[in-house]
């Protein structure tokens, strides 16, 4: 039997096919797992944003009922983000994550965050950690002066929870309540103690994206968004230079730098200094050495949540966090 006979145009038009086809996988290969590894990720991203809602919530639920303790409600944000961090479906494994965590928040104390314009601790509780519980409402310049419709009212240490009727520091004015009502006054009063009586906190957690290469992704597209800036070249070498195309070979991320904001807000500290995002930068591209020669390169990207509730305990003076008119800014 002889072997069977090819024509040799066939041959090279199965060489060429294989060949484009090979090109074709090359090209597709890596969005195709960029895909799959981004879904996962982002999955676990939407996780971990509605545990942050769900530890907003016990934040403020611990501080209403502790006068507005910034290290309870610390501490209450922390058991209900332990979820995010790793296991806890036992004592056991619930012990090794808590631990997990106290490593990673005293590495982030650490380092330089806030730049002198945020305190790193309001009475010992810390606020560069990996998460932070920021007082909103009330503030240093709640008018309490207007609101008990005393001048001394404004160097009272706690407001009454239970309205303006009591002076849980001058038992003795419960005796002029009518005369106390009758004083010519701008503002409603009874509106501005309900303002003032309702705990407003603002939780920021540095969420760690673990999953490979669509963390770094992920990472760096939301900080070309911060820095208003668009990511062009191949997924895998991002590049901010509007000439490049998918055949880019080399990648440039580094003028993201220089555009990124931060987050800011009207009221209270802001989410993110510009600072801090330079930190993360360096955590990301592992120029930190004492990190990246234990850790190599993290990644990690703010996530926040603000949750209101009416006390229900009077809030003591020193747990306001923002010193001045201008929330320290």
């Amino acid at each position: 039997m002889g072997q069977e006979a090819h024509e040799p145009g066939t041959q090279g038009a199965s060489r060429r096919q294989s060949g484009q086809a090979a090109v074709e996988a090359a090209m597709i290969m890596p969005l195709a797992v960029f895909m799959t590894l981004g879904i996962i990720q982002l999955t676990m991203m939407q996780h971990a944003k509605l545990m942050t809602e769900y530890a907003a919530y016990q934040a403020a639920r611990a501080g209403i009922v502790w006068n507005g303790n910034n290290e309870r409600m610390h501490d209450a944000a922390i058991v209900a983000l332990l979820p995010t961090m790793g296991r806890t479906d036992d004592i056991v494994e619930l012990g090794k994550t808590f631990i997990i965590h106290q490593l990673y928040d005293s590495g982030m104390r650490t380092l330089n965050f806030g730049g002198g314009r945020v305190p790193r601790t309001v009475n010992g509780s810390n606020l560069f950690g990996v998460i932070r519980v920021d007082t909103i409402s009330p503030a240093y310049f709640t008018p309490i002066d207007s609101m008990w419709k005393l001048r001394s009212g404004y160097n009272w240490q706690e407001l009454d929870f239970d309205g303006a009727d009591s002076f849980p520091e001058v038992p003795s004015l419960e005796n002029h309540i009518r005369k106390f009502f009758n004083l010519p006054e701008p503002d409603d009063a009874e509106l501005v103690f309900r303002k003032s009586t309702r705990l407003t906190i603002r939780l920021r957690y540095w969420y760690q994206l673990r999953v490979p290469f669509a963390n770094s992704i992920i990472f760096y597209s939301w900080f070309a968004s911060n820095a208003g800036m668009a990511l062009r070249g191949a997924i895998d070498r991002s590049t901010v230079d509007p000439r490049a195309n998918m055949m880019n070979r080399r990648g440039n991320l580094t003028p993201l730098l220089a555009g990124a904001r931060g987050i800011e807000h009207e009221m209270g500290y802001d989410s993110v200094y510009p600072l801090e995002m330079t930190v993360l930068w360096m955590l990301a591209n592992g120029s930190i050495p004492i990190v990246s020669n234990l850790a190599g390169k993290r990644y990690f990207m703010p996530l926040t949540a603000t949750y209101s509730m009416r006390m229900q305990s009077n809030f003591h003076r020193k747990w306001i966090m923002h010193l001045n008119p201008d929330w320290g800014l």
